[in-house]
């Protein structure tokens, strides 16, 4: 009986050792997709940095309300809304807009 137990517990220990092993290997696989998804988040910002430094239009803090107000073809009120919509505000209270709407063109 004892001669069995140790014709089969090297392969046991191998299996264990493999087990340890694979364990091992996922973490280093984690760790280099969190470095790779780190390194094309950088370079993602580099990109945008640049794209936004040739062409400023396309930045929203740079744009403010010229692009809406510049429209000539849409009413007051909808310019109202897409600026409301522009700040994440939803445009359902009418009476505000009115009034807003009232307010602009008073100080034509």
């Amino acid at each position: 009986m004892l001669a069995a137990y140790r014709a089969v517990r090297p392969s046991l220990l191998r299996q264990g050792a493999l087990a340890r092993f694979s364990g091992g290997i996922r973490i280093l696989e984690e760790a280099h997709k969190a470095q790779e998804n780190l390194y094309m988040h950088q370079e993602d910002e580099k990109l945008l940095a640049k794209m936004i430094a040739n062409h400023p239009e396309l930045s929203p803090e740079y744009q403010g309300i010229k692009g809406i107000m510049m429209d000539d073809s849409q009413k007051v009120e909808d310019k109202v809304k897409m600026i409301f919509m522009k700040h994440g505000i939803p445009p359902v209270n009418k009476a505000l807009i009115q009034d807003i709407v009232a307010l602009v063109d008073t100080a034509k």
